[in-house]
């Protein structure tokens, strides 16, 4: 084998160089698609990040809005006790009236006991003539 002339490259030297050069090739390929990989992980992170943040605040509204339904409920139940109370109110002094005028309608109904519907007055009449006297000659109430 003759060696080659000074600054001459073999064939030998010229396949490790392609290779070389291949190599350098896949190398920067390689580091391309890394990067896209790692913006595309970035992209994806950003959005899984952006959902999360979505969730917790339909979460956080959800939330409040049940404690606001929750509240509207209770006062409404407050409103339906009260009602009710004064609905059983209402209807104890309906009953009370109804008795009241039970028991008047029987008073006004009930016959006079004998011997009391001509009752004597103890107060002589009143003077209307002015004189002084009652209407037989007596001064009132002598």
């Amino acid at each position: 084998m003759a060696t080659p002339a000074r600054g001459t490259r073999t064939p030998q030297m010229l396949e490790y160089e392609r290779q070389a050069e291949e190599r350098a090739r896949e190398q920067d390929a390689m580091n391309e698609e890394r990067e896209r990989m790692l913006e595309e992980q970035a992209r994806m992170r950003a959005e899984q990040d952006r959902i999360a943040q979505e969730e917790h605040e339909m979460r956080q509204y959800y939330e409040a809005e049940a404690l606001k339904h929750a509240e509207e409920v209770r006062i409404h139940q407050e409103e339906v006790r009260r009602h009710q109370d004064r609905v059983r109110e209402h209807e104890r002094r309906v009953r009370d009236h109804e008795a009241s005028a039970e028991a008047f309608a029987k008073v006004i109904a009930m016959p006079a006991k004998p011997g009391r519907d001509r009752q004597m007055a103890f107060i002589a009449p009143m003077d209307r003539t002015g004189t002084g006297l009652n209407g037989n000659g007596k001064v009132n109430g002598v």
